[in-house]
């Protein structure tokens, strides 16, 4: 059983579906998933969706969003046309964790590269 899927691929300019006056359900190279060609993951890209009625069309089995969810929800979906929900948490101790060791990494990292552009600015004068 294959699923359609609403999400940033669908718009993705390679894919030459960005600007198409109607909603289409298209097969990106030889993936094997099916994207729809809207955004839906950026408020105009959800307005767009609405536009081209991607609700009412039934061609999207799922529409991904992430931070625009009250957005989304507001603007593509009616008393006609109801969705369900499924949203994913991190545990919030696993969240800090991940945060602290990739805040170390980065630490690092930005040091060399404050090294590296001091050097290069010395060696120019």
């Amino acid at each position: 059983m294959r699923q359609t899927l609403a999400v940033r691929v669908g718009a993705d300019p390679r894919y030459g579906h960005a600007n198409d006056k109607e909603i289409i359900a298209f097969e990106p190279g030889r993936t094997g998933a099916l994207f729809v060609n809207v955004d839906t993951l950026t408020p105009s890209g959800i307005l767009r969706a609405q536009e081209l009625g991607l609700v009412p069309s039934g061609k999207a089995n799922m529409i991904v969003t992430t931070n625009a969810l009250n957005f989304a929800i507001e603007h593509l979906y009616d008393k006609f046309h109801k969705g369900r929900v499924l949203a994913l948490f991190r545990h919030p101790v696993d969240r800090l964790v991940s945060k602290f060791y990739y805040s170390q990494v980065a630490r690092v990292f930005l040091s060399r590269s404050v090294s590296l552009l001091r050097n290069m600015i010395t060696s120019l004068f």
